[in-house]
């Protein structure tokens, strides 16, 4: 007891070092990521509609992975990618997407039919995060959880003009940023 006592005495006197990152290098890609994966310490999964690479951040090379034009890509213990199909309604009672998700082999893993026309923006094994497909469509954001086929309403994160985070693997010193001017970057802890 009296040694966490002074353990918390030590951590209040003795003040933390601010952790800082410093730009290393653009990461040359044609498209802005909407969801950056670590598939491990090196490799980076950067997901975007209809275009998909792996980036190694050590080597600086990159293979791009043959997307469709309505799947983004996820990494969940492996690869498996999220789908949209859209369809016209004649009443609100008709279904306007269907969201599919299929594993690395194209095996269908998951399907839902859902009202609101909406496309995927991140694909975990678990959940599937949706917004609002189009732009003159007032904006929302769902979440689907595919483990108990749960369909709800979530608020939307929107990004700030600026820098982006993107993603941040404190263990590996390293952090993925989006600047204003739409550059991919590569920040290492200094």
């Amino acid at each position: 007891m009296l040694k966490k006592i002074l353990i918390y005495i030590l951590t209040l006197l003795i003040p933390k070092k601010e952790i800082t990152y410093s730009p290393s290098y653009i990461i040359n890609t044609p498209n802005i990521p909407l969801q950056i994966y670590w598939i491990d310490s090196d490799n980076i999964l950067l997901s975007s509609f209809g275009y998909t690479e792996i980036f190694n951040t050590h080597t600086r090379e990159s293979n791009t992975i043959k997307t469709c034009r309505e799947c983004i890509y996820g990494y969940d213990r492996g690869f498996f990618y999220c789908k949209y199909e859209h369809r016209d309604i004649q009443n609100p009672e008709q279904f306007s997407t269907t969201i599919y998700q299929y594993d690395s082999r194209d095996n269908l893993i998951f399907s839902k039919e859902l009202f609101p026309t909406v496309v995927p923006v991140l694909c975990k094994r678990k959940y599937i995060t949706l917004k609002t497909a189009y732009y003159f469509l007032e904006q929302r954001g769902y979440l689907l959880n595919v483990e108990e086929d749960r369909y709800e309403e979530i608020p939307i994160k929107k990004r700030e003009k600026g820098d982006t985070v993107l993603s941040e693997r404190d263990d590996l010193g390293k952090m993925i940023v989006v600047d204003r001017y739409a550059r991919v970057w590569v920040y290492l802890k200094e």
